[in-house]
């Protein structure tokens, strides 16, 4: 009993260690440490200035944080300048009226080769945005403060560029790239993010070429990365400002802290629900970077893509690509030797195989179902994560159970061993940078299965090297990046059951092969569910998210308010009534056409948004229309050009590339953010003889007052997220 205890218990510390490794940022520093230090405790004094309010772009408290961010530079030594001109995204489409601002320190190098710092100051509109990215934007003052402080300067020149627009679409990022002449000599790139309000600073993604910059973050140290992150992320439909900075070709890296996910993006992302741990960890490692890349050769050396992952007390492990195969085969070599010495009937082998693939697929299934039903932001918490991974443990261990009257426990463990080493070897293959998962622990626990004299030690030895690394892989990609819902709950659950069938030789003790092991893990699951449903809710820390808009046709009397979002809350509802079928210039509010779920409303009468005809002449073969479009009071005008195909276009004399562009739409879209007050000059060509409708739809922050309409007010546990509650304008012109 004690002995099954003992595994119980040890096991359980391994997997809390490995996620508190993940998730908990180290402690802030106070602001009576030395100079040269980076402390969180003087950054947060810049984060509770910028996210004073909500900072969009277009709205008056935008240019509030500009204007601190260039008094704080100032007030450094450092001169700062504000790139202001008309941003055209490369990856959606978006253009706007942005203001980077920028700075340079010099360094002791005369070659002009700079190491790029970036954090965006821009927030969303719902908002205050103090993690994302007052806290990049506080980091990085704090680290310029630092690297001042120091009586030596760096031998490269560090460029700094607090972005504009990143949240309308990576605007002054792509300005950067595509305008300032700084950005030829830039070399490496370091950008800091936030997807959440809390939690580790995980570097999530890297340029081209990556094992050199791994090497970098391996000497800064305090590290939380894997390569296998980096892999992940460039499959999700994820941007950042690195999407179009990555355009230098240069190396980077980009960090950000996710935990605390259900605050993203709303008002409560703010001072209050800040971990300042964060921003020590954004800044601890910001610092060290740069003295180490500020002093070290630029360029950087060129090299290939590194497997890389952080591990206790060895720190950040790198290694080529190239090692990847070798290490593979190596773990080949070691199970055909336990193979060899064990001499296990090729019949209880294969069934081993084959209860690995079924206990493989039944996890994803429960995952598939669990992520169904888990009850969205707001309403779950760890508990549904520990359930989902309980059940995929149940079905596993229920299905070797029944594999147990074919298969002895050592051919059983073998036929798991047979599907590790076909991950290791086909990952190896085809992305390297994700094969340490499998390779390592294939490697430990076949040398612990060929009874080395300390065999349990061994057994034991990899087991946790196992749990170590998927336990916090696990949180961190399936619960935070992914989310646990859909690909995260399924991750989660076919990742604990390759887990549970490798360390199957420390799992004997507790009866793991048996019925009772498959039993206890499902009863434990159902515990977890019913604690849930009985205690969580949605409450001011963990909020529902909601939007309204109040939209009017300006060429009609129609009215409508209603909400993007699901009504799927009781003050939303409220705040709507019951829908109704919302008419078709409803999909035309936004680029993505959704239609919104509403009623109609009392019609105000605003100011409409309006495009004059500047020029319309024939050019190389087509019919080139130049309008002049105004949307006064609005953050964000969303243009629609119908019953033509765009050849070409430009906006305020800037080409429109739409090369790179993550999705195309039927037709030409744009969206143009903080438009200037004398307009923006768009220029459309068409073919000859086409009729060219453009529709034009204004989005202004809040809504107006509508007679004889109460908006509630929310409750605690509902918050405004993304844009906030809009109103918006639409016309329909022809030309």
């Amino acid at each position: 009993m004690l002995r099954r205890l003992g595994t119980l218990l040890g096991l359980l510390v391994l997997c809390a260690w490995s996620i508190v490794r993940i998730a908990r940022p180290p402690a802030p520093v106070p602001a009576t440490a030395p100079d040269t230090v980076f402390s969180a405790e003087r950054a947060m004094r810049h984060v509770e200035a910028i996210a004073a309010r909500p900072h969009a772009m277009g709205t008056p408290d935008h240019d509030r944080v500009r204007n601190y961010i260039v008094a704080q530079l100032a007030a450094l030594g450092l001169r700062s300048q504000v790139q202001v001109t008309t941003a055209i995204g490369t990856r959606d489409h978006v253009a706007g009226r942005v203001q980077n601002v920028l700075a340079w320190m010099p360094g002791s190098d005369p070659s002009g080769k700079a190491l790029l710092l970036v954090a965006h100051y821009d927030g969303v509109g719902a908002g205050p945005a103090a993690g994302d990215d007052a806290a990049g934007c506080a980091a990085l003052l704090e680290t310029l403060r630092a690297l001042r402080a120091r009586k030596k300067p760096l031998a490269h020149d560090v460029f700094v560029l607090f972005s504009d627009g990143e949240e309308s679409g990576l605007l002054g990022a792509a300005a950067f790239v595509r305008e300032h002449p700084w950005a030829k000599d830039v070399e490496m790139v370091l950008n800091f993010e936030a997807r959440g309000t809390g939690g580790r600073s995980l570097m999530f993604e890297t340029g081209p070429g990556n094992l050199d910059a791994a090497r970098a973050l391996r000497a800064a140290g305090n590290a939380t990365a894997g390569s296998v992150f980096t892999t992940i992320y460039h499959l999700l439909p994820n941007d950042t400002d690195l999407s179009e900075l990555s355009v230098l070709g240069e190396p980077a890296m980009n960090f950000a802290f996710t935990d605390g996910v259900e605050r993203y993006h709303t008002s409560r992302d703010d001072l209050a629900h800040l971990d300042s741990g964060s921003v020590q960890h954004h800044g601890v490692q910001m610092l060290a970077l740069a003295k180490e890349i500020g002093n070290g050769p630029l360029p950087r050396v060129r090299t290939g893509d590194g497997t890389f992952f952080d591990f206790p007390m060895l720190g950040l492990v790198v290694y080529p690509n190239s090692w990847a195969l070798p290490l593979a085969v190596l773990a080949l070599l070691l199970v055909v030797a336990v193979f060899v010495r064990s001499k296990p009937s090729a019949a209880g082998v294969a069934a081993g195989v084959v209860a690995t693939l079924i206990a493989v697929a039944l996890a994803a299934v429960v995952g598939e179902i669990a992520g169904a039903l888990i009850r969205g932001p707001g309403a779950w918490s760890g508990l549904d994560g520990g359930a989902v991974v309980l059940f995929a443990l149940a079905t596993t261990l229920l299905t070797f159970a029944v594999a147990g009257r074919w298969s002895a426990p050592r051919e059983l463990w073998l036929g798991v061993a047979v599907l590790w080493i076909l991950l290791a070897l086909v990952t190896a293959v085809m992305v390297p940078g994700t094969s340490y998962l499998f390779v390592w622990p294939a490697i430990l626990s076949a040398a612990a299965a060929l009874k080395p004299r300390w065999r349990v030690v061994a057994e034991w030895f990899a087991a946790a090297v196992t749990v170590i690394l998927f336990a916090g892989f696990v949180y961190g990609a399936a619960v935070m990046l992914l989310g646990l819902s859909g690909p995260g709950a399924v991750a989660a659950a076919v990742i604990s059951s390759l887990v549970i069938g490798l360390i199957l030789p420390v799992l004997a003790p507790i009866d793991a092969l048996r019925w009772e092991g498959a039993a206890a893990c499902g009863g434990v699951g159902v515990l977890l569910v019913v604690i849930g449903l009985v205690t969580v809710r949605p409450t001011a820390n963990h909020p529902l998210r909601s939007r309204l808009i109040y939209a009017e046709h300006v060429d009609s009397t129609d009215a409508w308010l209603g909400s993007p979002e699901p009504l799927d809350n009781d003050w939303v509802r409220s705040a709507v009534g019951s829908p109704a079928v919302t008419p078709a210039w409803t999909t035309r509010l936004s680029e993505y056409g959704n239609r919104f779920a509403g009623r109609s409303a009392p019609r105000v009468s605003l100011e409409a948004p309006s495009a004059d005809l500047v020029r319309d002449t024939v050019i190389n073969g087509a019919r080139r229309v130049v309008l002049r479009v105004k949307a006064p009071g609005a953050t964000d005008l969303v243009m629609r050009a119908v019953g033509a195909r765009v050849l070409t276009s430009s906006i305020d004399g800037r080409v429109v590339d739409t090369t790179r562009y993550r999705y195309h739409t039927g037709g030409w879209i744009m969206d143009y953010f903080a438009v200037p007050d004398t307009g923006a000059i768009v220029a459309l060509s068409i073919p000859i003889g086409a009729q060219l409708g453009f529709e034009l739809a204004a989005w202004t922050p809040g809504l107006p007052a509508l007679p004889g309409k109460t908006i509630p007010p929310r409750p605690a546990n509902v918050v405004p997220s993304q844009t906030g509650d809009v109103t918006v304008v639409y016309r329909a012109l022809r030309f």
